[in-house]
C-alpha cells in the first residue's frame, strides 16, 4: 500500500470560504458572525470536489490512500482568538471526516486543533479527543507557531506542549508539524515560512530531551 501521509483539503467548496470570511468579518462583534449551521455543503458537492481533483491525482500517480487534514494555510490560528479557532477547527474537521465517510478506502482523517496565539496547548486536547474517538482520525496537524510568523510560542520541548504529547503517545497517534498562513512580511508563506519552520522544529526536537520524555512519540 502506497500512502501520501501529507494531503490537504485545498479543494473544499466556495462555501468554506465564504463562511470563514464572514467568520473573520465578525471578530469585533461576535453577534454579527455566522452560525456553524449556516455553513450548507452537500455530499454531492464534496463528492465533486474530490472525485476530479484529489482522487483523479491519487489514481494517476498510483498512490492507494492519504492522509487527510484541512487546508493548512486556511488554519490561520493568528486570526481572532481560542473561540474563532474552535469554530473554525471543528468545521474543518468535519469536512474532512464526510471525506473520509464517503471515500473511506481512499482517505483518512488527520485533525487540525483549535491553537491560538497565548493559548494552553492543552485546550485542544478535546478537539483532539472528538476526532480520534468519533472521527476515527489517525493523526493530528501539530502548528509549532500559531502567531502565524512571529514565533511567540515556546518551542516544541517545552513542557507547555506536553499535554498534547501525553495524548499521542495514549492514542497511538502521530502529529505532522505543519505551520500556517504567514502574517509576518519578512516570510512568505510557502516559500520560506514552511520551510523555516521544518528546519525550526526539527532542531527544537533535536537539541532538546523531548524524545528521552516522549520515546513513543511520532512526528
Amino acid at each position: 500500500m502506497i500512502i501520501d501521509v501529507h494531503g490537504h483539503y485545498t479543494t473544499a467548496p466556495k462555501a468554506l470560504e465564504t463562511w470563514r470570511n464572514r467568520q473573520i468579518a465578525g471578530i469585533n462583534d461576535p453577534s454579527a458572525r455566522p452560525k456553524v449551521s449556516e455553513l450548507k455543503i452537500s455530499d454531492d458537492e464534496l463528492r465533486e470536489s474530490i472525485e476530479t481533483n484529489q482522487l483523479a491525482k491519487m489514481r494517476e500517480r498510483g498512490s492507494d490512500l492519504t492522509i487527510f487534514s484541512p487546508r493548512a494555510s486556511f488554519m490561520a490560528h493568528h486570526i481572532g482568538d481560542l473561540a474563532v479557532s474552535s469554530t473554525w477547527a471543528s468545521i474543518c474537521n468535519e469536512l474532512c471526516y464526510r471525506v473520509s465517510q464517503l471515500f473511506p478506502d481512499s482517505f483518512a482523517g488527520a485533525a487540525m486543533l483549535p491553537q491560538s496565539p497565548g493559548a494552553d496547548p492543552k485546550t485542544c486536547i478535546p478537539e483532539l479527543e472528538r476526532c480520534i474517538k468519533e472521527y476515527g482520525f489517525v493523526g493530528i496537524n501539530l502548528n509549532p507557531d500559531p502567531s502565524g510568523g512571529h514565533w511567540t510560542s515556546p518551542p516544541l520541548s517545552d513542557r507547555q506542549w506536553y499535554p498534547i504529547y501525553e495524548k499521542m503517545v495514549e492514542y497511538d497517534i502521530p502529529a505532522m508539524v505543519h505551520v500556517s498562513t504567514s502574517c509576518n512580511e519578512c516570510f512568505h508563506t510557502t516559500g520560506a515560512h514552511y520551510l523555516n519552520a521544518d528546519t525550526t522544529a526539527f532542531m527544537q526536537c533535536l537539541t532538546s530531551d523531548l524524545f528521552k520524555d516522549f520515546p513513543a512519540l511520532k512526528v
